[in-house]
This record gives C-alpha cells, sequence and structure tokens, in this order.
C-alpha cells in the first residue's frame, strides 16, 4: 500500500508541476527562443547570397547553439523549484501533507527535467524538419547529438537543483546558475586551453560533444599556434564525457536529496 500510495502522490506532484510549466510564460520563451533561432538559420544563407549547408552542416550549425539553449533551460525550468516553495510560503501548503519528502523531491525533478527533455527535442525536431526540407535528409547522428545533449542537460539539472535547495533566494540561484554555467566554467576552460592543459574536469567543456557526434572522423584534441602562445583546441571522447556526467550528476544529486530532506520550514 505504502509504494501504490508513494506512486500516486508522485504522479501528482508531477501533475502539478507540470501544469505549472505548461501554464507559465517560461515555456513559451524558450519556443519563442527556438523559433527566433530558426528563422535567423533560415534568412541568413540567403541575406548573404550563400546557398544552405548540406544536411550534415546543416544540424551540426543547430548543434552549435544547443550548450547555450540548455543553460537557459535549466535556468528557467530548474532553478526555482525548489527554492520558490520556501521562499514564497508555499512550502507551509505542501509540506505538512502526508507526503514524503522524497516523493516531492523526485517529482520536481522529474517534471523540470522531462519538459527540460520536451524542449530541446523541439529544438532538434524543428532542427531535423528543415534539414529534411531543404535537403531532403537527416542524418542518423541527428539522434546521437540529441541524447548527448539531454544528458548534458541532466547533467546541468543535477547541479541546479543542488543550487535551488542551498538557496535561500530565486533571484539568487538563477544568477548563480546562469553565472556559473555560462561565465565561470567557460573562463576556467579558457585560462586551462591557453596554458595547455585539457579541462577533463570542467563540465561545461564536455558540451563539444553534441556536436563533435556529427562529425566523421570524431575531431581530436590538438595545440593551434597562436604564434607568441598555443591554444589547446579541446575534444573531449563520449567516453569521457559521459564519465564527467556521471561525476557531476550522481554527487549533486545525492547532495541535493539530502539537503532538501534538512532543509528547514521558516
Amino acid at each position: 500500500m505504502s509504494t501504490v500510495s508513494d506512486l500516486s502522490q508522485l504522479m501528482t506532484i508531477m501533475r502539478y508541476e507540470m501544469l505549472k510549466f505548461l501554464r507559465g510564460k517560461k515555456l513559451y520563451i524558450m519556443l519563442g527562443l527556438i523559433a527566433v533561432i530558426a528563422v535567423a538559420i533560415m534568412i541568413i544563407p540567403p541575406a548573404l547570397g550563400e546557398a544552405y549547408p548540406n544536411a550534415d552542416e546543416f544540424i551540426q550549425f543547430f548543434a552549435q547553439f544547443a550548450n547555450i539553449l540548455v543553460i537557459l533551460i535549466v535556468t528557467l525550468f530548474g532553478v526555482d523549484s525548489i527554492v520558490y516553495d520556501f521562499e514564497k510560503g508555499t512550502a507551509f501548503v505542501l509540506y505538512p501533507n502526508p507526503v514524503r519528502r522524497r516523493t516531492i523531491f523526485v517529482g520536481k525533478f522529474l517534471s523540470a527535467f522531462l519538459v527540460s527533455a520536451g524542449v530541446l527535442a523541439a529544438y532538434y525536431v524543428l532542427a531535423a524538419v528543415l534539414d529534411f526540407g531543404i535537403n531532403q535528409a537527416v542524418p542518423l547522428e541527428t539522434v546521437w547529438s540529441l541524447l548527448l545533449a539531454i544528458g548534458y542537460m541532466f547533467t546541468l539539472m543535477s547541479v541546479t537543483f543542488l543550487i535551488s535547495t542551498m538557496m535561500k533566494s530565486t533571484l539568487a540561484a538563477s544568477v548563480i546558475v546562469f553565472a556559473l554555467f555560462f561565465l565561470v566554467f567557460s573562463m576556467v576552460e579558457g585560462v586551462l586551453t591557453v596554458v595547455g592543459q585539457e579541462p577533463f574536469f570542467v563540465i561545461t567543456s564536455m558540451s563539444t560533444v553534441i556536436q563533435d557526434i556529427m562529425v566523421t572522423p570524431f575531431p581530436e584534441t590538438v595545440k593551434q599556434d597562436f604564434g607568441a602562445f598555443q591554444v589547446l583546441i579541446y575534444h573531449p571522447t563520449v567516453r569521457t564525457a559521459l564519465l564527467v556526467f556521471a561525476g557531476y550528476a550522481i554527487p549533486s544529486l545525492a547532495l541535493a536529496y539530502n539537503r532538501f530532506l534538512k532543509k528547514e520550514l521558516q
């Protein structure tokens, strides 16, 4: 009975979380952004008097924006999943009810992840439709690129949930998440590559596999000479990326869950 009750409560929490996303403006902001990217890609080549790229290059061009898109997605859909309830006081309504906190946590995470994965899938489906319309072909590697993008997003979502459980303000959590993924990690990666070191432990540097998986042969890490100095052009393997994904996601989720169980209503 307990298992049935937990499952029923989990589905209820997920349903209401999904409705919150569907009724909010964040989803439409992301879909609007995807539409803008698609329109820009369709308009720019003809405007410059150039032909559209072939089927492989067309999807690769879309995949270039996946890293930025994922950061925006986790910031919009993941940041306030936990901290919002404690900041706005809605936790006083939900949490005293006979619902296990683990059920609440899992329900909120799965809802945020599924909605985010849906937005990311919509981006790739749109790219595939446009590619097919222009080139009458869609490379099979598009599926692998999408799966890697979802894995990358799962990892960033896990870290985002950890930050959300640690903060008291939604705004502060949003700023920290966006700055961490978009600025801090990028700066660390940039410094390491300039001094010739592989940023294998920087999660955002793993995002290159999303595009690299579509390139044949798979790109290798090289040093590029710029005269006075050399810059390392880092291309992690898919295996390395998956290990780093797991290395970030598992501890982050575990810490977020533990922090959430101990978080007190104030």
